[in-house]
């Protein structure tokens, strides 16, 4: 969950030195912040496994901003581990870092703290997980927990792995020789942005929609700008972000005049 940072002990030092480059062999840890005492305890039982772990209250050090450094853990995660309580549950932030996660094909893996269910968005984002119980027996789940992700990132190490490999020249060289194929006529040129970062419409846009979602728009601006194939398609991705209708239906008036500068 997105709070302010908290101060680095020198235990902990060591750990944060170089953090502005993230790992990409990292976990990256969802919960809230009325939760700490068990995430701490869950980080710690994972790196003891050897699994490292980036989490918000160690990792990201004073003076960074702190919803482009979540952005950027999670783009570079290998998985996620979500603590899920009665507080996650309720937490706006929390499901924003899943819908990102779940944007870019993230693994997660739920751990539930306490005895309850999903309700809302969460219950979708949830509906076709299998999450782990940290109750009754608190180590046999943390070590499960190790297990699982383990098995979930060296599967995927595997399927990678064992993809057919390229002939080697000598092979290549050997094998009968086919008439060369056909050029086509003319490649299609690859589509452009509905609209190009960096320009005064996409910085009024990113603008409009930070005003819902915080600093995370600029990533979901990006993403429906090369995603939509129309000006339409790319208002109705983004519209999706805001809460409310009224809201909604301001914000896509607003994003029609800038794409009419463009």
């Amino acid at each position: 969950m997105l709070y302010p940072a908290c101060p680095i002990d020198a235990r902990e030092r060591a750990d944060v030195e170089g953090i502005l480059t993230v790992s990409v062999s990292h976990l990256f840890v969802c919960f809230s912040s009325k939760d700490e005492t068990v995430a701490r305890e869950v980080v710690e039982s994972l790196e003891a496994d050897e699994l490292k772990c980036w989490i918000s209250l160690r990792d990201v050090l004073p003076g960074q901003n702190y919803q482009e450094a979540i952005v950027q853990a999670l783009e570079s995660a290998s998985g996620i581990v979500f603590l899920f309580s009665e507080h996650s549950n309720k937490s706006q932030e929390i499901r924003k870092e899943l819908s990102i996660g779940g944007s870019i094909n993230v693994p997660v893996f739920p751990l539930r703290l306490s005895p309850i269910a999903a309700s809302g968005a969460l219950r979708y984002e949830l509906a076709i997980r299998q999450w782990i119980d940290i109750f009754p027996h608190r180590q046999h789940a943390l070590a499960r927990l190790a297990q699982t992700i383990k098995d979930t990132i060296n599967g995927s190490a595997t399927s990678e792995s064992q993809a057919p490999p390229h002939r080697s020249a000598a092979a290549a060289s050997s094998a009968p020789k086919r008439p060369a194929a056909k050029k086509p006529a003319s490649a299609p040129a690859p589509r452009a942005p509905i609209i190009a970062s960096g320009t005064p419409q996409f910085e009024a846009i990113r603008a409009l929609l930070a005003r819902h979602i915080g600093p995370i728009a600029k990533v979901f601006i990006d993403r429906a700008a090369n995603d939509a194939h129309s000006p339409d398609e790319f208002c109705e991705q983004l519209a999706n972000h805001v809460p409310t209708p009224a809201d909604r239906a301001a914000f896509v008036r607003a994003v029609r005049e800038q794409l009419g500068k463009t």
